[in-house]
């Protein structure tokens, strides 16, 4: 049986309440009235996992918007499934990295052909902004734009070659041209005149303008009624809440016009937009921003055959050529008023210009649209434009499968044992905090990508250790013994960081019920000030970025935590600075424990202040660690016997899992920051060295225990499988099958 060939589309899809999303689902519909059983259509969905969103079988995978790797697993995905062609749905907004330049990364990696459609196109880009435009536009096999002025900026700004630009304009509903008298009375405005605006609310709207522009209308025509049609957009909700819809509404009230101005506070899906623009005798978009070059509402508005008033924004002046509508300059009320006064006494004109809207969009109708695309598409799949395979090594492939079992072996209902005699617990040196912090992270990642119940039981064993051993300081004590008394009396500053970092990591990526003791236990200590953090040592100040970098993705509002991140990075810069030179690219004096996660830190830090300082000193100081740690093509680390320091040469044994450990996360930072493919090379090497993949060709992993030998000496793997090695190994393993 011949294997059925798809095409893929890549953008936000439904549930997601957006112009994009709603412009990718009715695509879709259109193209599948066009094709036949030979090609199916799938959906890959960029969105926040956070959101939990549920999507309808149509969407096959989803990409993270803020994770960068995850834009090159999906296009790997798509290389080896049975997709002919790719669409994208280009808006800035849309995808991760800076100026969304993350689906660059998709794009460079894809070897189907690539259909791009533009949905904003910039007359003054930044730099950021002109290099993914133009970079997408090389990448494409096909570019479509929506406006012919959108044509030109292609071809005079971005340089893209005619031969692959194509004009197709944006899709409408098919809905009949008729007297919106008769559609009125299922929303209780029968014999009233009805102005209207629709979409996701937001301040770029410019409605304020329009409800000023109400009181002479209204003053003339009581009955009128203007309809505010749609939620507020969910990032603004997120960001500021109802403040602007609180705005018109209090505006509303100083004009007195509460009961001309009606706000329906919902997202409406086609059908019902359809109901309510049969119903509209006056369409208004009074957009205060000249420079948008494409406007799905205006689109709509002019498909159902409405007379419409707008400002004179690009789209517009296009769309509403020729007597289609009546344009007014952006920010003028009175003009508003006049145009739509006008409009109501002229019934003649209401009508003529109602007919030249309807008459112009029948080539705008989704079902002409789809089959334009439609058209592309086969042309992309017959012209045999595929690029060359990557030979490249796969990151994610041959990897063991993760499994908790020594993990659990060594964990009760206290803790994580600090160490192992050969295989079993050994009580006698009982807990650490530092181990119970990392066994967060680990815990919360394999929940996250394996979806575990047992992971999940770990992680609220290890939240509570932390919550006891948290002083009334808010500091942590760090040892524990088996008959659970702590032992120590100050607190150690690698062990303040690596609690930051579990926590803030099971805030991130863990189950919603553990976000919030984690964020009370993280909040208290942070109780001491930005002087506690300070006065860290490096790894501590390293573990600490980490911990507040997780915080702010779960809550991206806490701008505080930024300038906390941007204090620790700047005393590692500075270290840094001190110790650096020509031939010695680090941030002491010497090479020794848990090296990678220092520049690790400064990727992250980087990420979140844009500082291109850390960005820097991150990629000087990892490939100095590397180029140390690189022997006859395989990991040989920095050994514990004497360590690597300035002007002398790296000890070869002990080596130590969480030196291999940290460089493969911060490898995984480099590569999410700079797109370079080496450093997932690196990253998959790094790991085999728990494999074999080291000076002695002898694997740490014992496959049967699912437990990792403390170390690597010169007689061989330890016979001893203690908890930071098995976290170690596990937090590897789980880092590369992220990529």
């Amino acid at each position: 049986m011949k294997t059925v060939d798809e095409i893929a589309f890549v953008s936000t899809f439904p549930p997601r309440q957006c112009g994009i999303a709603t412009f990718t689902n009715s695509l879709i519909r259109a193209c599948r009235q066009r094709i036949d059983r030979r090609l199916e259509l799938s959906v890959i969905a960029v969105d926040k996992p956070e959101l939990g969103l549920i999507y309808p079988e149509t969407v096959k995978h989803n990409i993270d918007r803020d994770g960068r790797a995850e834009y090159v697993k999906a296009a790997k995905i798509i290389n080896y499934c049975n997709v002919r062609v790719v669409s994208i749905q280009h808006e800035f907004g849309i995808f991760g990295g800076p100026d969304g330049k993350y689906i660059l990364d998709f794009a460079r990696e894809l070897h189907r052909p690539l259909i791009s459609t533009f949905h904003t196109i910039l007359d003054e880009p930044s730099e950021g902004q002109r290099m993914v435009t133009e970079e997408l536009i090389e990448l494409s096999h096909r570019v479509v734009v929506m406006s012919k002025k959108g044509m030109v900026f292609l071809r005079d700004i971005y340089k893209a070659p005619r031969e692959k630009l194509e004009f197709i304009p944006h899709g409408v509903d098919h809905l009949p041209l008729v007297e919106p008298e008769h559609y009125k009375e299922q929303f209780d405005l029968a014999g009233k005149w009805i102005l209207l605006t629709f979409g996701l609310l937001s301040e770029g709207k410019g409605i304020e303008d329009m409800i000023r522009a109400l009181p002479p209308i209204v003053k003339k025509h009581p009955n009128l009624r203007y309809v505010i049609l749609g939620a507020t957009h969910p990032e603004i909700v997120k960001r500021e809440g109802e403040k602007y819809r609180v705005h018109l509404q209090r505006l509303t009230i100083e004009l007195g016009l509460e009961r001309n101005v009606l706000f329906i506070d919902r997202f409406v899906e086609q059908r019902e937009l359809g109901e309510f623009l049969k119903a509209a005798d006056i369409y208004v978009t009074p957009y205060p921003n000249r420079k948008q070059i494409t406007s799905g509402t205006l689109a709509y508005a002019l498909g159902a055959g409405k007379p419409i008033v707008s400002t004179n924004y690009w789209y517009a002046e296009e769309l509403l050529d020729a007597g289609r509508g009546i344009l007014v300059d952006v920010r003028d009320s009175e003009a508003l008023s006049q145009s739509i006064l006008g409009l109501l006494d002229d019934h003649a004109r209401l009508r003529s210009m109602r007919s030249k809207a309807y008459e112009f969009s029948r080539d705008m109708v989704w079902p002409k649209v789809g089959q334009r695309y439609v058209d592309i598409f086969r042309a992309a799949m017959d012209s045999g434009h595929v690029r060359p395979h990557s030979h490249k090594m796969q990151p994610y492939t041959g990897l063991p499968k993760p499994k908790l079992t020594h993990l659990q072996t060594l964990t009760d209902d206290t803790g994580l044992f600090q160490h192992a005699f050969h295989v079993l617990p050994d009580p006698k040196h009982g807990y650490t905090t530092d181990d119970n912090a990392r066994a967060l992270v680990v815990a919360a990642k394999f929940n996250y990508l394996l979806n575990d119940s047992e992971a999940v039981k770990l992680i609220g064993i290890y939240l509570r250790f932390l919550h006891l051993a948290q002083r009334q300081d808010g500091l942590f004590h760090n040892f524990m013994s088996y008959d659970r008394r702590f032992l120590d009396q100050t607190s150690s500053e690698d062990c303040f960081g690596r609690s930051l970092w579990g926590l803030g990591y099971v805030m991130n990526k863990g189950p919603e019920k553990f976000i919030q003791p984690a964020a009370e236990i993280l909040e208290n200590a942070l109780k001491g000030g930005d002087k506690r953090l300070e006065v860290l040592n490096p790894r501590g100040r390293a573990n600490a970025i980490l911990g507040l970098y997780y915080y702010l993705k779960c809550y991206p509002e806490a701008h505080d935590l930024e300038g906390k991140i941007d204090i620790m990075a700047s005393k590692n810069l500075a270290l840094f600075r001190h110790h650096s030179d020509k031939t010695w690219k680090w941030f002491e004096p010497v090479i020794s424990y848990d090296n990678a996660i220092l520049p690790q830190s400064m990727f992250l830090a980087f990420d979140v202040t844009g500082e291109k300082e850390y960005l820097n000193v991150a990629v000087e100081s990892l490939d100095f660690l590397i180029e140390a740690c690189w022997k006859d093509g395989h990991l040989s680390l920095v050994g514990s016997e004497g360590w690597y320091r300035k002007g002398g040469e790296p000890a070869r044994f002990d080596q130590q899992p969480i030196d291999a450990c940290r460089l493969v996360e911060a490898l995984k930072a480099a590569f999410n920051s700079l797109g370079e493919r080496r450093y997932l090379r690196y990253m998959r090497s790094t790991f085999d060295w728990f494999l074999g993949a080291n000076d002695l060709e002898e694997s740490l992993y014992d496959f049967s225990t699912g437990g990792c030998a403390d170390g690597l000496t010169c007689e061989g793997a330890s016979c001893n499988q203690g908890a930071e090695s098995t976290l170690c190994f596990l937090l590897s393993l789980l880092t590369v099958m992220e990529i």
